[in-house]
């Protein structure tokens, strides 16, 4: 699952590549106004199924298969498209999508495990990994529990349950 802005910004194909007989995944975008996929998006091609999530009152710019959904506050309902995946036999879902679709993944208590990656890099100020989802201050931070670490060349794979808060 992708969103409008990752869809813009990177125009994504979303399908196994190079691994001889995979089963390919149902790609999907959450494109609220209907607008960020355009009728030449990779997604769109034969590689693989696509659903397209736009809103109800939208007007889709292309003609893959959609899904309408109500919206939310800053987008789509996310639970009635988890809904609407769990109808179609999906029963995972994995989120590649930047930090606004992730905030509200996080704000629906959307998520189950996070897969982060840690590069020895350091850069200078950039987006944060989560847009919204209610989370402002160090006393509102979600806190992980990590499973697994795991060295990939010089990055690591840190995979991580969410902590339940306590009230």
């Amino acid at each position: 699952v992708v969103g409008s802005g990752t869809q813009r910004a990177d125009d994504p194909h979303l399908a196994v590549r190079g691994i001889e007989g995979a089963v390919q995944p149902l790609r999907v975008v959450v494109d609220t106004n209907g607008t960020a996929v355009t009728p030449d998006a990779r997604v769109l091609d034969d590689a693989a199924p696509t659903l397209i999530a736009v809103a109800e009152d939208s007007t889709p710019a292309h003609e893959g298969e959609t899904v309408r959904l109500p919206r939310a506050t800053g987008g789509l309902d996310i639970r009635t498209l988890l809904d609407v995946l769990h109808a179609r036999g999906v029963r995972s879902v994995l989120l590649e999508g930047g930090p606004t679709l992730a905030g509200a993944f996080v704000a629906a208590d959307c998520v189950d495990r996070v897969v982060g990656y840690l590069a020895p890099v350091l850069l200078g100020a950039g987006p944060a990994a989560l847009d919204g989802g209610g989370i402002t201050t160090i006393t509102d931070a979600l806190r992980l529990d990590v499973s697994e670490t795991v060295r990939i060349g010089p990055d690591l794979r840190i995979t991580a349950t969410l902590v339940a808060k306590e009230h």
